[in-house]
């Protein structure tokens, strides 16, 4: 058979090859840049970083001089190497063309997209500005109230103060978010103040980030059914926390969304198919840089442009697939180049959140993590798999039953373009979980609420104009003032927990900063890393000597343990502690103090 046209624009190797040239330019530009500005004193500094793994530890520095002087060459010539190749391939005529074409439909997409918000009604414009305004007024409050959770402090104290190297190259746990501790630095530059650094770089993301959603979902959907995905989608409590946590998880669902737009635009809109290469290319990379996990993102929209491909025989469509899916990969990598050098690949790979488990643990696991999962992305850990399941099942009667033939044009078309490849985003993760036999945190898996709400606000638009009147988009209304309500309350429950136990901890180290200097045992993780942070920043110039698991022969000046433990670093009774505050009681042992045995818990 002949391969059919391909609904994926015109095949352009030229384009093509400028495109993903230029872009590893600049990503190797990029990590020639950050080992150019170091020395290798810098690269000595990183090995005298405290940071936190579960337990006080330093980064083993293994390159040598002469090493890390190779390395810096080798990053420069690539750099220029690749920028030579990418102005060649954009040279002459043809090349100018091109990118004269690309700029174009830039600009096309832009003005399109605003057109689209533009030519909104009145109503629908105002409602969407108040949504925003009032998403953004919650976001900017519980960015002021909530404590500082323990990875973002590390972030700061680990990684944004030294500086670029350390950012770029330093890679435990919580340094897992590189491109949003990136943003953190630039904003360190500025101010050094913590809310500046730290909350206002993600609420700016989040809100950018919420209204381009918005805009491209309304450009290749309907408004009602963006608005319904989006307020359920910003005000998720899990969504509303990472919001406001100075951590990578709303720029990377920001980014999910653009990868997800590109795709869809790429059916589309067939005829101007560059901007949707250059967003699916410059997202991909972007997103890998700010999780690893991003790439289940472009597993699924390489499998969805594959996979369709394959079925209408498009080679030339699918060859232009692979190649940007192998660009994201090779751009992902030259950006990680610093830190695959300084840091390798153990640390890159030993987090212990998404390591892989026995095959006959992972089956057994899997029903309860998927249930408690899309519960939480649903919007309620307990029972919220069954409006998950509730809401599949509608949109698949909305796209197979009876119903989908009724539909109006413009939803129909909507339907196709949006619904099915978010079906795909949801659902297409779990195969690769079973391939990895990995079962991570919600948080990761975040992104697909997005996918979910896509649906949920599709069905719920097909249902008002299958029923007009009043009283449907009343409940509607209703029913998501309701959910804003909840997920609300949920946020500020959890704020308010935090901050008595943080406020608390800040306390136990204030009285401690008040007593005679001593070495100090921290048997509590959380408080090991807000006793570390404020003692480079309140009392900067006391020298603390801390621990989190027991030295053998070390005696113990200060002991401080949760109230309920009951291992071997509470001294024996009727000792009690000199503080005590329900987070941490510490123990002021008599000088020299006691010998404290080794305890492999805290290891």
């Amino acid at each position: 058979m002949p391969a059919s046209p391909s609904p994926l624009g015109p095949a352009n190797a030229r384009f093509l090859a400028a495109l993903l040239l230029g872009a590893l330019a600049l990503c190797a530009a990029y990590a020639a840049l950050v080992l150019g500005q170091a020395t290798y004193a810098d690269v000595r500094a990183l090995g005298r970083i405290t940071f936190h793994n579960g337990y006080y530890d330093y980064l083993p520095v293994r390159v040598s001089a002469a090493e890390f002087a190779r390395a810096q060459q080798l990053a420069l010539g690539g750099a220029g190497a690749l920028a030579l190749a990418a102005a060649l391939a954009g040279a002459g005529r043809r090349g100018r063309r091109q990118l004269g074409a690309l700029a174009a439909e830039t600009r096309a997409a832009g003005a399109g997209a605003w057109h689209t918000l533009a030519g909104l009604p009145s109503a629908q414009r105002w409602a969407a500005g108040a949504s925003l305004a009032l998403l953004t007024g919650a976001r900017l409050f519980f960015g002021l109230v909530k404590a500082y959770h323990p990875d973002e402090i590390a972030g700061y104290d680990f990684f944004v103060r030294p500086g670029l190297l350390a950012v770029s190259s330093f890679y435990p746990v919580p340094n897992n978010h590189v491109l949003a501790n990136t943003l953190s630095w630039l904003f360190f530059q500025v101010s050094p103040d913590l809310w500046f650094t730290l909350r206002l770089p993600v609420l700016l993301t989040a809100t950018a980030g919420t209204g381009a959603l918005f805009a491209g979902l309304v450009r290749f959907g309907t408004f009602r059914a963006a608005l319904v995905a989006l307020t359920p989608f910003a005000w998720l409590q899990l969504s509303l926390y990472h919001a406001v946590a100075g951590r990578g998880y709303w720029l990377l669902m920001t980014l999910a969304g653009v990868h997800f737009l590109a795709l869809v635009a790429l059916r589309a809109r067939p005829q101007a198919p560059r901007v949707a290469w250059a967003a699916l290319l410059a997202s991909g990379i972007l997103g890998c840089y700010t999780v690893p996990a991003f790439a289940y993102v472009v597993a699924s929209a390489s499998g969805y442009l594959g996979l369709g491909c394959l079925g209408r025989r498009d080679w030339a469509g699918l060859g232009r697939a692979v190649a940007v899916g192998a660009g994201i990969g090779a751009g992902a990598a030259l950006l990680y180049a610093p830190l695959l050098l300084l840091s390798g690949w153990r640390l890159l790979l030993a987090n212990g959140y998404v390591a892989s488990r026995p095959w006959p643990v992972f089956a057994h696991a899997l029903p309860a993590f998927a249930w408690f999962t899309e519960g939480t992305l649903a919007g309620q850990r307990t029972v919220g798999a069954l409006a998950f399941g509730a809401g599949l099942g509608a949109f698949g009667w909305l796209l197979w039953g009876p119903a989908g033939a009724r539909l109006a044009p413009d939803l129909r078309a909507a339907v196709r373009r949006l619904g099915l490849p978010a079906l795909w985003f949801v659902l297409l993760p779990y195969a690769l979980l079973a391939v990895q036999r990995v079962l991570p945190p919600e948080r990761v898996l975040l992104y697909k609420a997005l996918y979910f709400f896509v649906l949920v606000g599709l069905v719920v638009d097909a249902g008002l104009r299958a029923r007009p009147g009043p009283w449907g988009p009343r409940l509607a209304g209703l029913a998501l003032g309701l959910f804003v309500a909840y997920q609300t309350y949920t946020m500020c429950y959890l704020v308010a927990a935090n901050r008595r136990y943080v406020g608390a901890t800040w306390r136990a180290f204030d009285w401690l900063a008040t007593q005679p200097p001593g070495r100090v045992l921290v048997g509590n993780n959380e408080s090991s890393l807000h006793f570390l942070f404020l003692a480079h920043y309140r009392t900067p110039g006391r020298r603390w000597q801390f621990d989190t698991s027991a030295q053998p022969g070390v005696r113990y000046r200060y002991v401080v343990v949760p109230p309920d433990y009951q291992g071997p670093y509470r001294p024996p009774r009727p000792a009690r502690p000199a503080y005590h505050d329900g987070v941490d009681d510490i123990y002021a042992l008599p000088a020299p103090g006691q010998p404290v045995g080794h305890d492999p818990l805290f290891d």
